[in-house]
């Protein structure tokens, strides 16, 4: 709500700028603050006004990129998105990002890994990014998901491809009522279970006609979905941020990178809540999201108290990007060690290591190597 009143008057500021500027070009350049008329040459050749109407449209159009400048630094919500190679790697001896990035993944040590995926919640994306009927295509634990809104309004993830040829149905799939419809053939599935429920070309649908259906909730502005290796229902909730629900900590921001190291927190999700006398309320969501194996997607997303000017939680959220960012060229770069060497002062790392060790089973799935190429 707060963003839409902030839109209204950055659109009301642009509409006079453009009025004012049709005024100045409709005036005679006599009547105007540029001086009192025209050679008569000028006059001859059809150019008298000329100089004024330009000058009006250069000024509008400083006038209207100030503006929009100035309403992304105090309204606009703070977003960086990081690509896989852009943060984290050095580039020498002529060569690319991408081609550093590659190069480390392809030699580095990997060490005695524990599974891959931990049993938990994960975010696919933002409520924000998804609207009503749209359909995106997500890879998430090694899997290509198809993420929609149903009329209805609620969200679904079901896998990408239909059981029928293969066809992606996060790739010109269109949602119909609660259901998603294949682009090659019309089959209809519904996003509450995955069951099919129309084949245009045939009188009956069989009951094996179905795609998976993940489990996911959309809770405190994201959708997320639940991993078990085992399939099994969720064991716990993520926790509702009741002041997000209730709309008194509103969306401010947020960055995102790509990490090439294994899952080290959560598993899913971090809450990180702040309390100021001045400087207000309100809560990052640290998300990590395995894409396959080690390579992980990590956001920040920030929600916070709408009585606060945006600058402030803006300015939060940048300095907690730069510190992060500082560490990720560590992360891209090191092994994992199942026995480090610790002093006393670590006693933290094994207990936080124990305690993880709980969002594994023991069908976990594990990286192992086969010949040049990594498979779990």
């Amino acid at each position: 709500m707060e963003n839409s009143r902030a839109s209204l008057m950055f659109k009301a500021v642009a509409v006079a700028a453009i009025g004012l500027t049709a005024t100045l070009v409709m005036l005679d350049p006599s009547d105007t603050l540029f001086g009192g008329g025209y050679p008569e040459l000028w006059r001859k050749t059809g150019l008298a006004g000329a100089p004024t109407r330009a000058a009006a449209c250069i000024f509008a159009g400083v006038f209207l990129l100030a503006m929009g400048w100035l309403y992304r630094l105090l309204f606009a919500p703070l977003e960086l998105l990081r690509g896989v190679d852009e943060v984290g790697y050095i580039a020498e001896d002529g060569r690319s990002r991408a081609q550093a990035a590659n190069e480390v993944r392809r030699r580095r040590k990997t060490g005695e890994l524990p599974p891959v995926y931990p049993n938990g919640w994960y975010r696919v994306l933002d409520s924000h990014m998804l609207e009503r009927g749209d359909v995106k295509s997500v890879t998430v634990l090694g899997q290509q998901v198809a993420v929609f809104r149903g009329q209805d309004g609620k969200a679904y993830v079901v896998d990408a491809y239909c059981p029928h040829l293969g066809a992606n149905l996060a790739v010109g799939g269109r949602v119909v009522g609660g259901c998603i419809e294949c682009p090659f053939h019309g089959w209809q599935f519904r996003g509450a279970d995955g069951k099919c429920v129309k084949i245009p070309y045939a009188d009956k649908v069989p009951e094996f006609a179905k795609v998976r259906c993940w489990p996911s909730c959309e809770i405190n502005g994201q959708v997320l979905v639940w991993f078990h290796c085992d399939g099994l229902e969720p064991s716990w909730r993520v926790p509702e941020q009741s002041e997000i629900t209730r709309g008194e900590w509103v969306y401010r921001g947020r960055t995102e990178h790509f990490i090439n190291a294994h899952i080290e927190v959560g598993p899913g999700v971090v809450f990180l809540l702040f309390e100021h006398s001045f400087l207000g309320r309100g809560v990052i969501m640290h998300c990590v999201t395995p894409v396959e194996p080690l390579l992980q997607c990590v956001s920040h997303t920030i929600f916070y108290q709408s009585s606060i000017p945006p600058l402030v939680p803006k300015f939060i959220l940048r300095a907690e990007c730069i510190q992060f960012e500082r560490d990720v060229m560590i992360w891209n770069n090191k092994t994992y060690i199942s026995k480090p060497m610790l002093v006393k002062e670590d006693s933290a790392i094994q207990k936080h290591r124990r305690w993880f060790s709980q969002f594994y089973s023991e069908n976990s799935p594990r990286l192992r190597y086969q010949h040049d190429t990594l498979d779990f």
